[in-house]
């Protein structure tokens, strides 16, 4: 794989790549919460996906909702109306690190 590949990886024989927008990773205290945002956020809009926390992020729950960068406004006034606003948001950085930002 070229050095210029970024955020692509190859495991058996299918190339994987990250999306390239930016994300954030939102960390709910529970699945119950998670599951809750993750109708609120759709009902509203807001693209989502369902994922396993990462690993070097902690949570008393296995599952996180990431969501586009650009529609983390939106996602904010939503879950602050819905009083289900996440523990915490990250952001992804180049090669496996998390920065904790505000939602």
């Amino acid at each position: 794989m070229p050095a210029s590949a970024g955020a692509e990886a190859e495991i058996g024989g299918v190339e994987l790549t990250r999306a390239p927008d930016p994300v954030l990773i939102l960390i709910f205290r529970g699945t119950h919460q998670v599951l809750s945002a993750e109708k609120r956020l759709k009902g509203g809009g807001v693209p989502l996906r369902l994922i396993p926390v990462p690993r070097r992020l902690t949570s008393d729950c296995g599952l996180a909702i990431r969501i586009p960068i650009d529609h983390r406004f939106r996602a904010r006034e939503i879950l602050s109306r819905a009083r289900l606003l996440p523990l915490a948001a990250h952001l992804p950085r180049a090669g496996g690190e998390y920065d904790l930002v505000s939602l």
